[in-house]
């Protein structure tokens, strides 16, 4: 089930009326409105989760294919003239 995100103006309202059901003194509403602001909260929080896990996953390849400390060490350490970036490919411009 997906949802859209909840704003904070509504997570507010929403208190206001849990706040005012307890005044009123219908503890059983104010349970359950407490449990939709539970519920709406962590619904944030899970979004948040996968969105990190997502972007985890997408860098992961990244990170791999990252130069260690001594290869690079190696590249830049090495001595000679640098090599052109047509001469990578095999000369093709």
């Amino acid at each position: 089930m997906t949802f859209g995100r909840t704003s904070e103006d509504s997570l507010e309202a929403l208190r206001r009326l849990r706040d005012e059901a307890r005044r009123r003194g219908d503890e059983t509403l104010a349970v359950i409105l407490t449990g939709v602001e539970l519920y709406a909260s962590l619904g944030r929080e899970f979004e948040l989760l996968e969105m990190m896990k997502k972007f985890a996953d997408e860098m992961k390849e990244v990170i791999e294919q990252t130069p260690t400390v001594e290869e690079l060490r190696r590249l830049y350490e090495t001595e000679g003239p640098p090599v052109e970036t047509n001469q990578l490919d095999g000369g093709a411009a």
